[in-house]
């Protein structure tokens, strides 16, 4: 059964809060899975330029299904946004050729049940058709006034004007104030090195790491060049990176996002590097998939964290099945820092 048009409304205005900022000039492809209680609920999606799928839509149609994988699909939704040629002309709609394309390559991976439309923007009142069933329109509601972004809002996530908004949030700091860090940051993270093998040393700095983490979940950030220094290179630190992912909630995730984020416009590569890969799993696990990506944009992809938090954003594997383990082996990383003994878990 194809999403009803109130259904199809309803996510199109949602679809800022489930990306992150409002897309433009896209090609979304959405999927709903059938959920155990037999009702639906959406699945794995992408977001690619449109400029980029018109000369090349099968790219984005194959990571679509590579995301997917042997997922129970109810139905597919591709959203082509974009401006209407001609704002007089209501039923002609722009880009036909690539949504019949669109629609002829789903089929080819096994999709069944899809609907490719347009909307000129995801915005009040803007009206989405379908290419397929011209019957098929509506009217988006206020994309503020969704459910998705009532989630947003009740999280701490921010939804941006444009995707390059959040790319600005990676702005460094002048070039001269972190030369004047990076000899500092690198000594202290080897002093981080060897804090991990002593239980007292290891206790303090996770502490002082704990205590920034609280001032930001207040909305305080560190200023001061010395606990710049320290926090670092205690988040860079393989060891003491692993023992603070485990955190309550994406509340806690949001504030060690931006604490991190801070140091990183302070630090220079390789650690500006790793602590980009931690930014991102922190956006990952509260659901904000765009940030992780861009986060990655500016990692050493050579990590391994950094493999894995791409390999589990290439197949759109939903934070809620990694969650447990990432804060099962949080705390044994940081039972291990404070040398105490693991914990039985079922």
């Amino acid at each position: 059964m194809t999403i009803t048009i109130n259904g199809t409304s309803q996510v199109l205005a949602g679809l800022p809060a489930l990306f992150g900022f409002v897309p433009r000039h896209s090609l979304i492809l959405l999927s709903t899975l059938h959920h155990t209680d037999n009702t639906c609920k959406v699945g794995p999606m992408i977001r690619a330029d449109l400029a980029h799928v018109v000369t090349n839509p099968g790219q984005a149609v194959d990571t679509f299904a590579r995301q997917v994988g042997d997922r129970p699909v109810h139905s597919v939704l591709a959203a082509m946004i974009h401006p209407l040629t001609n704002p007089g002309d209501n039923t002609t709609l722009p880009q036909r050729n690539t949504a019949d394309t669109i629609a002829a390559l789903l089929t080819g991976h096994g999709f069944t049940d899809i609907d490719v439309i347009h909307v000129p923007d995801i915005a009040a009142d803007a009206r989405w058709r379908s290419y397929r069933t011209p019957e098929r329109t509506g009217v988006l509601p206020d994309p503020a006034g969704t459910a998705f972004a009532a989630d947003a809002v009740a999280e701490g996530r921010v939804i941006a004007d444009d995707r390059r908004d959040l790319q600005a949030r990676f702005n460094p700091a002048p070039e001269h104030m972190r030369e004047r860090l990076r000899e500092p940051i690198s000594t202290a993270l080897a002093a981080a090195t060897t804090d991990q093998h002593h239980p007292a040393a290891a206790a303090a700095r996770l502490d002082r790491a704990d205590t920034a983490l609280h001032a930001a979940n207040e909305g305080t950030l560190p200023t001061d060049d010395a606990d710049i220094i320290d926090l670092a290179a205690t988040f860079a630190g393989t060891a003491f990176r692993d023992a603070l992912l485990a955190l309550p909630d994406n509340t806690a995730h949001h504030a060690a996002e931006n604490l991190i984020l801070h140091l990183w416009r302070h630090s220079s590569d390789p650690i500006a590097g790793q602590l980009a890969t931690v930014i991102g799993i922190h956006a990952y696990l509260r659901g904000d998939g765009a940030g992780a990506q861009i986060a990655l944009e500016h990692a050493d992809p050579r990590q391994p964290l950094a493999v894995l938090l791409s390999t589990m954003l290439r197949h759109a594997i939903a934070p809620s099945r990694i969650h447990g383990v990432i804060q099962n082996a949080s705390a044994d990383a940081r039972r291990t820092l404070l040398s105490e003994p693991a914990a039985e878990q079922a």
